[in-house]
């Protein structure tokens, strides 16, 4: 019997044989129909339906009546492949769980392209998924409703979220769900997902080319820093217009200006603790630090950021992502309010 081609090749793209196609197909479009039928209709030889049939039951496709003779009925595409998609869905919960044990923190960088913007959101939300810190968002207010639930997900996992966006809307779901910034800045074509400074998700152009805009996730040092840099330049055209603070004890962040504009409109209301795991610049060395706040650069015409903490050895300054002159360079940052 004849199959529509795209039929058959999307099928067995996800892993179904040859026999199994015909059989689901034959079952479709002829109805619940004993071995003897479905070998008749669809050519397959009678020795291979039952194991065929076997097969597709296994797969949650096929289901079968009791009688005699047996007669075998599909289920619809609707119902049959939300269970498969319940089967992968499970499938990749179980690979998620277990690389977490096993993944290793060292690993070579790369980059993943996509020209689906569904495909885009979805790294965006897995990337959004990993963060422990600190995750700055930069998106057109059109796509903002797409990704708010996610947002707010994340402010619930008590990671800090900074928003930057060109219309401010209403954002009260926000509030008390996590310490949350907001910062508006008028002119944003590309949707950008920074996490921990480890790794950065663009969507390229996405208020012009809505259905496939260029997009990729990276985790090379390199196009980190070019965007790290992109909205730094963004950070300093923005104006901040939501400022939430709801665990003062805990208070994160990966990007350092973000650190030390906080520190800015802070330092005077009491103290201000840190809690640093930083790399000394001299010996290259991963050290844990602890101090009080006594100071910050924020200067972007020298394009130095940083805080100044007061410690057992001294004051040491410490800097972000690719700090040369300061005493440690940090993407782990957490402020305590006393």
């Amino acid at each position: 019997m004849e199959i529509p081609p795209e039929i058959s090749h999307a099928l067995s793209e996800i892993g179904f044989t040859k026999y199994e196609i015909l059989t689901y197909w034959t079952l479709l479009v002829y109805g619940p129909s004993t071995a003897k039928e479905i070998s008749t209709k669809s050519g397959i030889p009678y020795n291979r339906v039952y194991d065929t049939i076997s097969s597709l039951k296994l797969r949650g496709f096929v289901t079968e009546i009791d009688g005699t003779p047996k007669v075998y009925a599909a289920y619809s595409p609707r119902i049959a492949f939300f269970r498969f998609k319940k089967e992968l869905e499970d499938i990749m919960n179980k690979l998620e769980i277990e690389l977490k044990n096993v993944k290793k923190e060292e690993q070579r960088p790369a980059i993943w392209r996509s020209r689906s913007f569904d495909e885009a959101l979805e790294m965006f939300r897995e990337s959004l998924y990993s963060a422990k810190n600190e995750v700055i968002v930069v998106t057109p207010s059109e796509f903002f409703e797409t990704i708010k639930e996610d947002l707010i997900k994340t402010l619930q996992r008590g990671v800090t979220v900074s928003l930057y966006i060109d219309k401010i809307s209403d954002l009260s779901e926000f509030r008390g769900k996590g310490n949350f910034f907001a910062r508006q800045f008028y002119k944003l074509n590309h949707l950008i997902g920074m996490t921990d400074g480890k790794e950065v998700v663009t969507v390229q152009n996405v208020s012009f080319r809505q259905s496939s805009p260029p997009s990729f996730k990276a985790t090379y040092p390199e196009i980190i820093f070019s965007q790290y840099s992109l909205i730094i330049e963004i950070f300093k055209e923005s104006s901040l217009e939501v400022e939430d603070i709801t665990n003062p004890q805990n208070i994160r962040f990966f990007a350092m200006f973000h650190a030390a504009d906080f520190v800015k409109r802070h330092i005077n209301n009491g103290t201000l603790i840190a809690e640093v795991v930083g790399r000394n610049i001299k010996t290259g060395e991963i050290e844990k630090i602890h101090g009080n706040v006594v100071g910050y650069t924020l200067s972007f015409k020298e394009a130095v950021n940083n805080i100044h903490l007061e410690t057992e050895k001294g004051v040491v300054k410490i800097g972000g992502m690719f700090a040369v002159i300061e005493d440690y360079e940090s993407t782990d940052i957490k402020f305590v309010m006393g």
